[in-house]
């Protein structure tokens, strides 16, 4: 799947993030950079609205798996801070294209 592809599910995909409590959503990795394969899973980097539930991440998991039909990886925002790769943290910031 490339980004073209996913970018048409952008409807779907933040209605789905809305409903778990999330405010933005960003594809990275190999999808955002136009190096993806037919192995490639989604990589999602999302921001929580506040007070929601990091239950949330999974629910948002979940159900874009569903709708893409291939694996997808969801990290928050905030868990960036606790990275201890410094390297991966600046290439996920730099990478990051919103829905």
């Amino acid at each position: 799947m490339n980004f073209e592809q996913i970018r048409k599910f952008t409807p779907q995909l933040l209605r789905i993030a809305q409903k778990h409590g999330i405010a933005k959503v960003y594809v990275f990795g190999s999808i955002a950079r136009g190096e993806s394969t037919p192995q490639s899973d989604v990589d999602f980097l999302v921001e929580m609205q506040e007070g929601a539930s990091l239950f949330g991440v999974a629910g948002f998991s979940y159900e874009a798996e569903k709708l893409l039909g291939i694996a997808v990886d969801v990290v928050p925002v905030s868990a960036l801070p606790q990275v201890k790769d410094r390297d991966f943290v600046l290439n996920i910031q730099r990478e990051a294209i919103p829905l």
